[in-house]
């Protein structure tokens, strides 16, 4: 379920991070351990990302003009397990952007416990999808992104991103 939000004013508190966006767990995103899927969070965190869009101003005629986000790298970490009815919150924190990328971070959390369970950092270009290539971010993205960015720039980069995945070795 994809709320919808309005976008962002020029001159208006940016809250740091992003909390606009809400969901529940439903049965066809539980699986046979009887807890959300691997597929589900990105689920949820996809339809957060939505949210994210309609806040910097990006809507259906944005799209219909050849406009467009492509997610370049997603890395989720699964923290705790999501179970059937579970409420769920998705914040948000911009921690970069230029001409044409966008990295963001989204935390989640059982709304009634306030435990997080899962992140999901993500890399993105901005497209002309008409014509299949990079292409600039429009101005009026770009004044959101930079009133986002400018609000989060106060909060800590959370630990986890930038970070690689392997198998640390005891020496």
């Amino acid at each position: 379920m994809i709320l919808k939000v309005e976008p962002l004013e020029v001159g208006k508190t940016v809250p740091a991070p992003l909390d606009i966006y809400r969901c529940s767990v439903v049965a066809e995103w539980v699986d046979y351990n009887n807890h959300m899927t691997e597929a589900a969070y990105l689920t949820a965190f996809g339809w957060a990302s939505d949210v994210l869009f309609q806040y910097i101003g990006i809507n259906d005629d944005y799209r219909a003009r050849g406009n467009s986000y492509y997610t370049v790298e997603t890395h989720i970490i699964y923290e705790r397990e999501a179970d059937l009815d579970d409420k769920l919150r998705i914040t948000t924190q911009v921690l970069d952007f230029d001409a044409k990328r966008l990295h963001f971070n989204h935390e989640m959390f059982n709304l009634a416990t306030n435990v997080r369970l899962a992140t999901c950092e993500q890399m993105l270009v901005h497209v002309d999808s008409k014509a299949a290539k990079s292409a600039p971010i429009p101005d009026s993205v770009a004044v959101a992104l930079k009133a986002i960015k400018q609000s989060h720039s106060k909060m800590q980069i959370p630990p986890e991103i930038g970070r690689t995945m392997k198998i640390k070795h005891k020496n």
